[in-house]
């Protein structure tokens, strides 16, 4: 509804400014919509005609031709109602009558009484979201605005049939080693003629599945029953879907056909599926764990269990992010837009994405996209943040919608695992605002959901696909849902507590599902949203595009932990920036460090549905921020870091470091390894090397020198930095003393040169006079849709930077040498920077 009202001029954009406060209004009514189609004698011969609705949000009665014909109070499920009795030959008259989903929230509330929920961040009212199935962030959330939406969001159709009409085909690969793989193919449907337990009269199912370059690999027939028929296919020598990093992505065609008694085709599907198996591996530590075990995992980890997620019998240490909706109004994204942001995620080096349980379960264009790039799914079931009624209407409805969405997604080979809830165990244990729910026993709280419903919906339509209570859990009421040494974790006392980044090395979760930091979106998204007179960092309009409560002075405090917080809006624009960026690294490359313990690293989050300071690496308006740029570091295959030789105690300060090697590729990484420390003109204090021999998908711990500890970690003017003989200036691993105020950085003294090709690229090589740290490119604020490859470059003296720019435009040198688009951490000790000299070009 807000979008029909903003294309009819009626209300103004409420992503600009304070707009959205206008538009409260517009989820307090109810609202209809009309239109009329046209039906000839031929769609009224067939047995059946059905009004089909992919998604109607959500609230809603459906009327034709002025009758009633069905209601609906699920967003997240399919509709379908008989309409032939009352359609009629020529025009006929839909409307749909979508009533308030605020009104119907709390409606059932008063119906099946209160239940504790948060989530609104600092939106004006707490909605209660659990007690409506829809989208929870419609109702505001810490990243998100309060637009409770109604309407059509999925596609509608008039479909009519006769004797039988195909459903959901769910294939299910149930083995695939290197010589066999065995499929599973359930068809479902309805049918007009047969019983549930005898076939239709002539009616008869043909399967046929088709190797990735073409050419049937099996086939089979079998007579048509309406409660379900299924295959089973034998396929020699299958070529195996993998994990983006892992291997490629074949997918063989799968085809479906219904005929009738004489062979002709009434019904059709095709999908294309993989072949691959999946399975969350739960095994205990060994209480007598080697230390040869042990030798390349820093110390302190004591022993749990593991939470492994394995692919084709290879465990695959997960690399990536949460995914929350990409707009507030999920019609707007179209597969286009699916595909830009899952290729971000792709070329960020990620192989997972986590759809979190307050959003969606998204369209078939997502995971076709991620079965294509290999990006794995992590799919939430839809509860967060709250204590969820069990009492009906909402069990039914949340039976109902499980069972759709799990049949009409369990053909992806992209989705590899399924999860109860967001946080809502977790709560029970810790959130003061739930109370002592769970241990009154007075009232439902969402556990029947999580413990027997869901896992039971999974066994009976996606078996081979790996269920989890919740995120966090720990395999256990019995234990703290979100210990380190179980299940996976989510860390939010870094940014909600303690703050400095650090503190993410006093934690070793064995799978860190969930964490994250804030930073600004980009430039060019700020200067859409934001008026001009309101770009202060605590001005009314920038405090409302930040829906976490006190979030702007919240990632001032963060600035505060390493800097002098600069006055202007610019500067703590981009410290925050480097800040998020800075906070992520950290974090994941520490969880990478601690592999085979850790198996896996998600941060909170990929994307945004409107412009917003919020965790996300890629803002509102799909433009990457800097926290993505780094993103592409330390999710590379192999990767260099210096990290605490063990994990810290308190405040993130460490006694030692040591260097881990990340080697994620098949073979085996031979290299010298140098580590260097050296001082603040960039001279070497002191030096240490070592051989190295990475197995293939493992990771080797190389320590430090004890003489160097615990001077070169308490000295301002020292920096430690490794580096392989392979490797590129951006494959290094820095570590610098903590806190920036106390860095007498070097003032940010460049050459730079331009240069162009024949096919319009330009690149700018930055070659530093001194230590440079992060040292970035702001392209976007010359030109909103310009990118470049690569941020963040650290530099010693007369090291080069490179920069590719993508871009319509050409720039000149001297536009991108200017300090407000050329830019440093150093830039903040010395705000007037000059340039020594810029070579010339001669295609200026």
């Amino acid at each position: 509804m807000h979008t029909d009202l903003l294309a009819a001029g009626l209300i103004e954009d409420p992503y600009v400014d304070q707009n959205e406060s206008s538009t409260h209004w517009i989820g307090e009514c109810d609202w209809w919509y009309e239109t009329v189609f046209t039906l000839d004698d031929s769609a009224l011969a067939h047995d059946r005609l059905d009004l089909c609705f992919e998604g109607l949000d959500t609230a809603a009665e459906v009327f034709l031709n002025d009758q009633s014909i069905g209601r609906a109070e699920n967003m997240h499920l399919r509709y379908r109602f008989d309409a032939k009795r009352w359609a009629t030959a020529g025009d006929n008259r839909l409307a749909i009558r979508f009533a308030s989903p605020v009104r119907y929230a709390l409606e059932m509330e008063q119906r099946v009484g209160p239940r504790p929920g948060i989530g609104a961040g600092a939106n004006p009212r707490q909605l209660p979201h659990h007690m409506i199935r829809k989208m929870a962030c419609n109702f505001g959330w810490d990243w998100g605005p309060q637009l409770p939406t109604s309407g059509i969001w999925r596609p509608w159709a008039v479909e009519a049939w006769s004797h039988a009409r195909l459903g959901d085909i769910r294939p299910a690969v149930t083995r695939a080693d290197e010589s066999n793989a065995h499929l599973r193919i359930s068809v479902g449907g309805e049918s007009q003629e047969a019983t549930e337990t005898s076939p239709s009269s002539g009616l008869r199912l043909r399967a046929v599945l088709s190797g990735p370059a073409g050419g049937v690999v099996a086939e089979q027939i079998a007579d048509w029953r309406a409660d379900g028929c299924l295959f089973e296919m034998d396929i020699d020598d299958p070529e195996r879907w993998w994990p983006r990093g892992y291997g490629k992505q074949p997918r063989y065609t799968l085809e479906v056909y219904l005929l009738d008694a004489s062979g002709q085709q009434i019904d059709y599907r095709s999908h294309r599926v993989g072949l691959r198996t999946s399975e969350l591996r739960i095994a205990p530590d060994s209480s007598a764990s080697s230390e040869d075990d042990r030798k390349n995992l820093p110390g302190g980890l004591t022993t749990g269990e593991s939470f492994t997620l394995v692919i084709n019998d290879q465990p695959v240490f997960c690399k990536g992010a949460n995914w929350i909706p990409d707009d507030c109004f999920p019609h707007r994204v179209t597969p286009e837009r699916y595909r830009e942001r899952i290729e971000q995620a792709a070329e960020a080096n990620m192989n997972m994405l986590r759809v979190w349980g307050g959003g969606l379960y998204e369209d078939h264009a997502f995971f076709e996209t991620c079965d294509e790039l290999g990006v794995l799914v992590w799919q939430d079931f839809l509860f967060a943040c709250a204590c969820y009624p069990e009492e009906q209407p909402l069990w039914d409805l949340v039976e109902a919608e499980a069972r759709d969405n799990v049949a009409r997604l369990s053909r992806h080979p992209s989705l590899v695992l399924w999860n109860g809830c967001n946080e809502n165990i977790w709560g029970t244990f810790d959130w003061p605002a739930f109370g002592d729910i769970r241990t009154a026993g007075k009232e439902t709280w969402g556990l029947g959901y999580y413990l027997d419903l869901l896992p039971r919906v999974i066994e009976d339509l996606a078996a081979t696909t790996p269920y989890w209570p919740g995120s966090p859990f720990s395999g256990s009421m019995d234990r703290h849902p979100n210990a380190n040494e179980y299940g996976n974790r989510h860390i939010w006392d870094v940014w909600n507590g303690h703050g400095n980044y650090h503190n993410y090395l006093t934690h070793f979760p064995r799978f860190a599902s969930e964490f994250g930091f804030q930073g600004p979106p980009t430039w060019p998204t700020i200067e859409a949203s934001i008026p001009k007179a309101q770009r202060q960092w605590l001005s009314d309009a920038s405090r409302h595009h930040n829906k976490q409560i006190d979030g702007q002075q919240r990632a001032l405090d963060r600035i505060a932990d390493a800097f002098d917080v600069p006055d202007d809006f610019d500067d703590q624009w981009f410290l925050a920036s480097v800040n998020q960026a800075r906070a992520l690294t950290m974090g994941c490359e520490w969880f990478r460090a601690m592999s085979p313990w850790c198996s896996g690293t998600l941060y909170w989050q990929l994307n945004d549905c409107w412009p917003v300071t919020s965790w996300a690496a890629v803002d509102g308006q799909g433009r990457p921020k800097l926290a993505w740029y780094a993103t592409q570091r330390f999710f590379r295959p192999r990767l260099l870091t210096l990290m605490p030789d063990a994990v810290v105690e308190s405040r993130g300060v460490p006694q030692a470091l040591a260097a881990y090697l990340h080697n994620d590729h098949e073979q085996s990484w031979r290299d010298r390894l140098t580590i260097s420390a050296c001082d603040l003109t960039g001279g070497t204090v002191d030096e240490f090397t070592a051989d190295i021999d990475v197995p293939a998908r493992s990771v080797q711990r190389v320590d430090l020198p004890s003489s160097w500890f615990p001077e070169m970690l308490n000295r301002s003017d020292r920096v430690v930095f490794a580096q392989t003989a392979r490797g590129e200036i951006q494959d290094r691993a820095w570590w610098f003393p903590e806190f920036d105020r106390d860095i007498a950085y070097p003032s940010p003294r460049f050459t730079t040169r331009l240069e162009r090709d024949s096919a319009g690229g330009q690149t700018l090589y930055v070659k530093s006079q001194g230590l440079v740290r992060e040292l970035c490119l702001q392209i976007d604020r010359l030109d909103p849709e310009a990118r470049v490859d690569t941020q963040l470059w650290n530099l010693l003296p007369g090291e080069s930077a490179v920069f590719r720019i993508s871009s319509m435009h050409r720039y000149l040198e001297d536009t991108l040498a200017d300090p407000t688009i050329l830019r440093s951490v150093n830039h903040l000790v010395d705000p007037a920077p000059t340039a020594l000299f810029r070579d010339a070009v001669t295609s200026r």
